[in-house]
C-alpha cells in the first residue's frame, strides 16, 4: 500500500510539472504577440486552401511577360512591411511581370516542397522561381517555430533515400520547446548530415519545380540572416554540381544587409526582419543580373 502511494504521488508531482511547463511555454512562446492563439488540440488539416489563406496576393497581373513565383518564409512575405515595400511587389514593379508570391511566416522548405506538389498550376508558364532561403529553415526541417498557427505541422523524414511525407499535430508548446532544445545542443556535432538533409530537400524542391515548370530556372537566394552559414564553400560546389543555383546576398552586398537602414525598427519587429529598402536594392540586382 506504502509503495503505492508513492507511485501515485509520483505520478501527481510529474503531472503537474508537464502542466506547469506546458503553461509556462505557451506564455513564454506567444508573449510577443499581441494576440495569443486560443489554445486547442484540435488542429487543422495541413492543405494548400489553408495555407493560402496567409499568403499575399499576386502583385503585377497585368503584365504580359512570364511571371516569377517566390517561395520562403515571412522574409519572402514581407513581414511588417506594406504591400508596396514587399519583394514580390517591387519585383514585379521593376521588372513589369505578374509575380507570385507563395511566402509563409514560419515556413520553411518543406512548405515551399509541399505547394509546388500540391498546389494548382500558375499559367502562363513563370521563367524564374524564387526560394528564399535563411538559416533557421534548417531548424525547421525539425522544429515547428510556428507559435500561432493552428495547422498541423509539416515534416518529410528520409526513407530508402527519398523523402517522405509526415503530417503531425505537434500539440505541445513544452515538447517543441525541448525539441528545439534539442536541436540547438546537437546541431553542431550533426551539421554534416544536418546540410545533407538540406540538400535533399533542394534536390526535391528542384525536381518538383522542373517537372511542374520544365522551362523554368530555379534559384536559391541565401539571404545570409546571421554569421552561421550552412553553405560552406566545398557544399556550394556539391550544390552547383547537382544543378541548383545558390546566390548568397551577404557576400553581394558585403554584409550591409545587416545594416538598421535595410531592417525593420526593433521596437516593431524583434527578429529584424527585412524592409523596404533590402528589397529594392535586391530587385535591382536580379533585375540586372538575370535580365528580368
Amino acid at each position: 500500500m506504502r509503495k503505492f502511494k508513492i507511485i501515485l504521488i509520483n505520478i501527481f508531482i510529474v503531472i503537474i510539472f508537464l502542466i506547469t511547463g506546458e503553461v509556462i511555454c505557451y506564455y513564454k512562446d506567444t508573449n510577443e504577440f499581441e494576440k495569443r492563439p486560443s489554445y486547442t488540440l484540435n488542429k487543422k488539416e495541413y492543405e494548400v486552401k489553408e495555407l493560402k489563406k496567409n499568403m499575399r496576393k499576386p502583385s503585377g497581373l497585368e503584365y504580359k511577360k512570364r511571371p516569377i513565383l517566390i517561395y520562403g518564409c515571412s522574409y519572402a512575405y514581407g513581414f511588417g512591411l506594406k504591400e508596396e515595400e514587399t519583394f514580390g511587389y517591387q519585383l514585379s514593379k521593376y521588372t513589369k511581370r505578374p509575380v507570385y508570391n507563395f511566402g509563409l511566416s514560419s515556413k520553411g522548405l518543406q512548405d515551399a516542397l509541399y505547394l509546388l506538389k500540391n498546389d494548382e498550376k500558375v499559367t502562363p508558364e513563370p521563367e524564374y522561381i524564387f526560394y528564399i532561403f535563411i538559416n533557421d529553415h534548417v531548424r525547421r526541417m525539425f522544429v515547428n517555430c510556428n507559435k500561432i498557427d493552428n495547422t498541423k505541422y509539416l515534416r518529410y523524414f528520409v526513407k530508402d533515400g527519398q523523402l517522405r511525407e509526415e503530417i503531425i499535430s505537434d500539440n505541445f508548446y513544452l515538447l517543441r520547446n525541448l525539441k528545439n532544445s534539442l536541436y540547438y545542443l546537437l546541431k553542431d556535432m550533426n551539421r554534416e548530415k544536418i546540410f545533407n538533409l538540406v540538400k535533399i530537400y533542394l534536390i526535391n524542391i528542384r525536381d518538383e519545380a522542373k517537372l511542374k515548370y520544365p522551362s523554368a530556372k530555379f534559384i536559391v537566394i541565401d539571404y545570409g540572416n546571421s554569421q552561421y552559414n550552412y553553405f560552406s564553400e566545398s557544399r556550394l560546389q556539391e550544390l552547383e554540381r547537382e544543378g541548383i543555383k545558390i546566390i548568397s546576398l551577404n557576400k553581394i552586398f558585403k554584409g550591409k544587409l545587416r545594416m538598421n537602414k535595410y531592417r525593420n525598427s526593433e521596437k516593431d519587429d524583434v527578429f529584424r526582419h527585412p524592409n523596404g529598402n533590402a528589397w529594392e536594392i535586391t530587385v535591382k540586382y536580379l533585375k540586372k543580373r538575370y535580365k528580368l
